[in-house]
């Protein structure tokens, strides 16, 4: 197995920082023309995870077809999935700080995106003709449940129970933690099984 080139790991890591760190300034610095809702002490923390899983779901996948072809194994993808979350470990912990957040809540909201991270990465690696497939599905998920809960709200539509479980958003934000703790768990088994099949399937061709 070979290192990828610097350049292709440069890139991912710049952009991940980059986006982070454009989204902690817009939210702190009030430079948009209107105000944000969300931008408050109570749910800083949450706007800082909405916009990790935000790109470990929809921007990182994109950039492991070319990890892979550079000649990083399929398996090693978790790698990078730790490098990004140490990275962003300092934004967390302050926003965390911001948001009285326990040690409890950080670590489980590391672990959630490392399993939404770990499932991107399994995806674009085992099926990356499908990966257009997976962003809608990734986008139908996400945003779904949330506008069905919104409609049981505001119009009385019935929401199934079970959709705080299905949107991966939703999930990280809940007051409770069953729903993220549950996405880890399934989320982050599917991607360990996904990387696991194709590093096989590499290796036996």
């Amino acid at each position: 197995m070979t290192v990828p080139p610097l350049h292709q790991s440069t890139a991912l890591y710049l952009s991940w920082i980059g986006g982070l760190c454009g989204g902690f300034v817009l939210l702190l610095a009030d430079l948009l023309p209107f105000p944000l809702p969300f931008a408050t002490p109570s749910s800083f923390f949450s706007a800082i995870v909405v916009l990790e899983i935000f790109f470990v779901l929809l921007v990182w996948p994109l950039f492991v077809p070319s990890l892979l072809r550079a000649g990083c194994a399929a398996p090693a993808l978790l790698v990078y999935v730790g490098v990004l979350l140490l990275f962003s470990l300092p934004l967390a912990m302050i926003g965390a700080n911001v948001s009285s957040v326990d040690a409890a809540g950080l670590v489980r909201s590391r672990a959630h995106l490392a399993a939404l991270a770990a499932l991107g990465a399994g995806v674009a690696a085992r099926l990356p003709s499908g990966l257009t497939w997976y962003l809608l599905g990734v986008f139908s998920v996400s945003a779904a449940p949330p506008f069905w809960f919104f409609l049981q709200h505001q119009l009385g539509a019935k929401a199934p129970a079970i959709s705080i479980y299905l949107s991966p958003f939703w999930g990280a934000v809940a007051a409770e933690s069953a729903p993220a703790w549950v996405q880890t768990g399934l989320f982050g088994v599917a991607g360990l099984l996904l990387l696991a099949l194709t590093g096989k399937r590499k290796a036996a061709a």
